[in-house]
C-alpha cells in the first residue's frame, strides 16, 4: 500500500525563499536613490558655499594685486609710462597709457569665475578706470568696487581706492 499522506502546501521555509528571489521592487529602489540624493545635496552644499567665498576672496585679491602693480608701474616710470586698471563686468584690466585701449597688446587681463561679477563702480568722476600719476602715485579717481557672487547676492567684497592710490579690501 501507498503512503497516502497528504501534501504540504502550506509554508515552508523552502516555498518562501522560491518566492522571494525576485529582488528589489521598483519603489524600494526609488526610496534608496532618493534618500541618497538628499544625502548628497546635503553634504555637497556647504562645498558650493565654500567654493563661492574663495571665488571672491581670490577675485578681491587679484585685483587689488592689479592695482598696486600699476601703482608701482607708475611709480617707477616703467618704459616711460603711467599705469591704469579698467573695471568691467566680468574682467579687471592693468593698462599701460593716459587711456584704456581694449586692443593693446599690453594689457593684462584678469578674467573673473563666470560665478562672479563687478555689480558697482563707484570712482570719482565716474568712468570705469583708475589712473595713477607718475610723480606721486595718486590717483583722482578714488571710490569703490564691489564684487559679487551672481546666485548669492550677499557675498560680497568691496574695494576701495583712496586717492594717495593705495586699495584695500572689506
Amino acid at each position: 500500500m501507498k503512503n497516502c499522506a497528504p501534501e504540504n502546501k502550506g509554508f515552508t521555509r523552502q516555498n518562501f525563499l522560491k518566492k522571494n528571489l525576485g529582488g528589489f521592487t521598483a519603489l524600494e529602489l526609488l526610496i534608496v536613490v532618493s534618500i541618497m540624493g538628499l544625502l548628497i545635496a546635503i553634504i555637497l552644499s556647504p562645498f558650493a558655499a565654500f567654493r563661492n567665498s574663495k571665488m571672491l576672496d581670490t577675485a578681491s585679491e587679484e585685483t587689488l594685486t592689479l592695482l598696486s602693480e600699476a601703482r608701482g608701474n607708475t611709480l617707477s616710470a616703467k618704459a616711460g609710462y603711467q599705469y591704469g586698471v579698467h573695471f568691467e563686468t566680468s574682467q579687471v584690466v592693468l593698462y599701460r597709457g593716459a587711456t584704456y585701449s581694449s586692443t593693446d597688446v599690453n594689457n593684462k587681463v584678469v578674467v573673473l569665475d563666470s560665478a562672479l561679477e563687478v555689480v558697482s563702480i563707484s570712482l570719482s568722476g565716474g568712468g570705469s578706470d583708475v589712473l595713477f600719476d607718475k610723480l606721486t602715485g595718486k590717483t583722482v579717481q578714488s571710490g569703490s568696487i564691489i564684487i559679487r557672487v551672481k546666485n548669492d547676492t550677499t557675498k560680497t567684497r568691496t574695494i576701495t581706492i583712496v586717492g594717495t592710490g593705495i586699495a584695500s579690501a572689506s
